[in-house]
């Protein structure tokens, strides 16, 4: 099934011949890349396991993970134009390759435990292309797993759903990075970044949608005995809407001039803040309850008059 799964996308090249496709070890095997080679004239470079690639007479897994073997060691065998290799990092990789080789040898970094610094190890040419053209899924890949997120369940859905979480987290951090190198800043770390959102998501309120103008929410009236809530002040004194008087068949509480021992009922309401206000010969609570309270001034001390300069 995972030969078929690259055949089909290898059908979507336009120019397969002399392309190169690179895979990682489920897709890898030696029927594949003899069959792309043979077919399509098309190169092929990936990791492989142990049990897909036709028992070549390299070093066995047991031998190649013993302390004694240094880093950096490896051993290859070519047949008909494949390439098979072993190389010990940290652990064993097995890669098969119809395209590049050992040749030419270079060096890697890798931290050692012993001298606690990083060491310089051979790496072949191979494993150069691959890290090169695979970086990027081997990079995410590694950073959704690097804070996971813990969502056990018997549905399969539900573990999809987190790691779609951790792949959108992982991608937007990429960005932020990207955009934070760009405007000579640095970065933050993903995991403060991770908490920087889980902050944001457990401190969010729902927000009221933002209403056109010319179509504003329908009002609905409240229960007999239910209280209306009192608009927000960037609501109540927001000049920009048009405060306009509404009427309505059910009389309610004004919000304005209306206490305890006094009660005053309207049927206008205003239709941005949805609340009723007096609206009459004798009181105007509608004018009064939009009015911006002026900004508290503390007195000026008084002065004594001084006499005028002759």
């Amino acid at each position: 099934m995972s030969s078929k799964l690259v055949l089909v996308l290898a059908k979507t090249i336009q120019v397969l011949k002399n392309s190169t496709i690179y895979a990682d070890n489920y897709f890898t095997s030696i029927q594949l890349v003899e069959f792309l080679r043979d077919k399509y004239q098309c190169r092929y470079v990936g990791t492989a396991r142990p049990n897909r690639i036709g028992n070549p007479p390299l070093m066995s897994k047991k031998e190649m993970e013993k302390k004694s073997t240094p880093r950096g060691t490896l051993d290859y065998v070519s047949c008909n134009g494949v390439f098979a290799m072993c190389w010990k990092d940290n652990k064993q990789v097995t890669v098969l390759s119809s395209d590049a080789g050992v040749e030419p040898l270079s060096t890697a970094k890798r931290w050692n435990k012993d001298t606690r610094k990083k060491v310089e190890i051979q790496c072949p040419a191979v494993i150069k292309e691959y890290n090169g053209k695979m970086g990027g899924i081997d990079k995410s890949d590694m950073l959704t797993h690097l804070y996971k997120t813990p969502m056990k369940s018997r549905r399969w859905y539900i573990r999809l759903y987190g790691y779609i979480i951790d792949l959108c987290t992982s991608n937007a951090w990429v960005l932020y990075k990207r955009d934070a190198i760009a405007l000579l800043e640095k970065p933050m770390p993903l995991k403060d970044f991770q908490l920087k959102i889980s902050t944001f998501a457990r401190t969010y309120k729902n927000r009221p949608t933002r209403m056109l103008r010319n179509t504003p929410e329908p009002f609905v009236l409240p229960r007999k005995g239910q209280r209306t809530s009192r608009p927000s002040d960037n609501l109540q004194y927001d000049y920009s809407k048009f405060h306009c008087p509404e009427f309505v068949n059910q009389r309610m509480t004004c919000k304005f001039c209306s206490t305890k021992d006094d009660i005053h009922r309207s049927r206008w309401i205003c239709n941005v803040c949805k609340v009723a206000l007096c609206l009459n010969d004798s009181r105007n609570c509608f004018q009064d309850f939009h009015a911006a309270p002026l900004p508290h001034r503390p007195l000026r001390p008084h002065r004594t008059q001084r006499p005028l300069h002759q």
